[in-house]
């Protein structure tokens, strides 16, 4: 479990929206990519809310670190 927070921590850093897609679906063209975590971060319990509460709005293209941490924590990292 500890380690499993270290690759959080590494890997949670400000993205562009495009870039963490790509992350999570390597195989996929960028914009499929995009839909497939738009779709995974509306379908997860509260998440939208979560992010909302600090600031987030769909339309953001830059995703703040604390944001990228909170869609490591309900989906997983990448």
């Amino acid at each position: 479990m500890e380690k499993e927070k270290e690759f959080d921590m590494e890997r949670a850093r400000a993205y562009g929206k495009g870039q963490l897609a790509e992350l999570y679906y390597p195989d996929s063209s960028p914009s499929w990519a995009l839909r497939l975590l738009n779709k995974d971060i509306r379908r997860m319990p509260g998440l939208v809310e979560h992010l909302r509460q600090r600031g987030w709005r769909p339309t953001d293209r830059l995703l703040r670190r604390d944001w990228v941490q909170l869609i490591f924590d309900a989906i997983g990292p990448p």
